[in-house]
């Protein structure tokens, strides 16, 4: 969980890729968390997923400034996950974020995914994309 005085944009992620039921190594993620109208202050990241499709995303942080500290604020952060795999790019997570703690994604719960390329992005929740919470 972040400290009292940094904002958790988007919690740690852990998954899995799937295409047709069987892991894919190789492809690429890019989480971001957009927070700030200067695109230079939303955190991104990036991995590839390993020989059994997994990948995972440390917990983005940023500190508080010292006027955010006394007044109160309305978060919203837009958190997107996106998968780059052979030339195509899949929408793997979309969630809006409305409080700066740790794991509120899910209603406390930590996010592990599972995401299969051949699934129609959905709705699962508060959430969009390809991945599933398991």
């Amino acid at each position: 969980m972040g400290s009292s005085d940094s904002w958790v944009l988007f919690s740690e992620v852990h998954g899995t890729v799937l295409k047709d039921g069987q892991p894919v190594q190789g492809a690429e993620l890019v989480e971001k968390a957009e927070w700030s109208e200067n695109d230079a202050d939303n955190p991104t990241q990036h991995t590839v997923t390993d020989e059994k499709g997994r990948f995972s995303f440390q917990q983005l942080e940023r500190k508080r400034g010292f006027i955010h500290r006394w007044l109160p604020t309305q978060p919203v952060v837009n958190q997107t996950i996106t998968i780059k795999y052979q030339g195509v790019e899949y929408e793997a997570w979309m969630h809006g974020k409305l409080t700066y703690e740790a794991n509120t994604e899910l209603d406390g719960r930590p996010l592990n995914l599972v995401c299969e390329l051949t699934h129609q992005p959905d709705r699962e929740g508060t959430h969009y994309g390809i991945c599933k919470a398991v």
